[in-house]
């Protein structure tokens, strides 16, 4: 266009913009005009409205999150602080991948602490170093009941194994199907499910519950269910989306834990180098037991298991942060540097070392489908810590 837009032009196509209904020349627009510094202050007051105008629940956030990053083809979703009036840490995501793709259009993203200071720009495309390491894929592996083991990512879609009377199916997606042709085995045929460092997969169980497994754990499981139960053992981490069968309550074994449940949403974080076991409830209504103590959660909470067996209730979980993983996102909550290694360490398949005293702690969220280098670069630029790496191992320096 021949001159510059005014004010209410912007704020009607960025409003455009949040509701899909801009067309790809108003977006390449858009993006035009949030580069140029003249328009700075008046897009921070755009987003800022936004911000006051769009309130969706805590609890309800996680599940919007999926949807904006397959809106965001870069898959970066950045926290960006709210106005001093807005109570919430979080721009509402609708808003946020709107942010990340005007801040894209400059190849740049942003990091916030939690005193909503801006924390240094980093350059997202920049030289990546020869050892540097990519996110995992699906190479998970499946052990059959005759110990036969089946690498995932390797094998063709369709028709994996026969199970008694459970057909092993391989989706065009990726995922693992099992499906029951007729009736159930006399004994039940135990598979498993290994996710190495770096990888997460999906699979659907016979009675339809599906489970989303992190990397670095595993999940033993009847190819079809008989008995009075539906029962699994985990190790490691995974999300749960159970059917609803009251007279089979599908039972989730993790150590010295037993989750009951009858229908519902439910995430387990169970990994041995933590300090609890988390059971963080969704939908529905799960019973947690360990040691000697049983308790019921309602949704948004979630009981912690620590290690002399006993059951913390946390009455308001931080949803978003408990299924950050899911959503393929490294979530940050005032964490200290142990627990942001082991989450790297965890993801990358790679080997870290700590030496000195680091006195950081970290706040926000980073994408777990980039290059360790990259999430490297992003909390070295919050100052107080520094990393080298050398072949496939990271040190961590003050």
């Amino acid at each position: 266009m021949n001159q510059d837009p005014d004010a209410s032009f912007l704020k009607e196509l960025f409003a455009r913009f949040l509701e899909n209904r801009c067309s790809e020349e108003e977006i390449r627009l858009l993006m035009e005009y949030a580069e140029k510094d003249e328009y700075r202050e008046l897009f921070s007051g755009i987003i800022g409205q936004a911000v006051m105008e769009d309130h969706p629940e805590e609890e309800s956030l996680y599940a919007m999150h999926r949807e904006v990053i397959d809106a965001v083809s870069t898959r970066i979703t950045p926290p960006v602080p709210a106005p001093e009036k807005a109570v919430r840490r979080w721009l509402p995501y609708r808003v946020a991948a709107a942010v990340a793709l005007l801040l894209l259009a400059g190849g740049v993203w942003r990091w916030y602490s939690h005193s909503h200071t801006a924390m240094p720009v980093v350059n997202v495309a920049a030289h990546t170093p020869v050892n540097d390491t990519a996110a995992g894929g699906n190479k998970a592996i499946l052990i059959l009941a005759n110990g036969a083991a089946v690498t995932l990512d390797s094998t063709a879609n369709g028709l994996l194994a026969q199970q008694g009377q459970t057909q092993v199916i391989k989706s065009a997606a990726g995922n693992l199907v099992y499906t029951s042709t007729a009736g159930t085995s006399a004994e039940p045929l135990y598979n498993s499910i290994i996710t190495p460092k770096g990888v997460q997969y999906q699979v659907t169980l016979s009675d339809g519950t599906k489970v989303w497994l992190n990397a670095s754990s595993a999940l033993r499981f009847p190819a079809s269910f008989t008995g009075a139960s539906r029962q699994v053992t985990l190790t490691g981490e995974a999300y749960f989306e159970t059917t609803i069968n009251a007279e089979k309550p599908f039972v989730v074994v993790v150590d010295s834990m037993r989750v009951t449940v009858l229908g519902t949403h439910f995430n387990i974080m169970a990994y041995k180098e933590e300090r609890t076991i988390n059971t963080t409830l969704l939908e529905g209504a799960v019973s947690v037991a360990g040691g000697n103590t049983t308790m019921l959660l309602k949704p948004g909470e979630q009981a912690q298991l620590g290690q002399q067996g006993n059951i913390r209730l946390i009455k308001k979980a931080d949803i978003p942060a408990v299924m950050a993983w899911k959503n393929r996102l490294f979530w940050f909550e005032q964490d200290d540097i142990h627990t942001v290694m082991r989450q790297l360490s965890r993801e990358y398949n790679i080997e870290v070392e700590i030496r000195g005293d680091i006195q950081r702690h970290f706040t926000g969220s980073i994408p777990r489908d980039v290059n360790v280098s990259t999430v490297l670069e992003v909390l070295q630029k919050t100052g107080g810590v520094h990393f080298t790496m050398n072949n496939g191992k990271i040190i961590v320096t003050p």
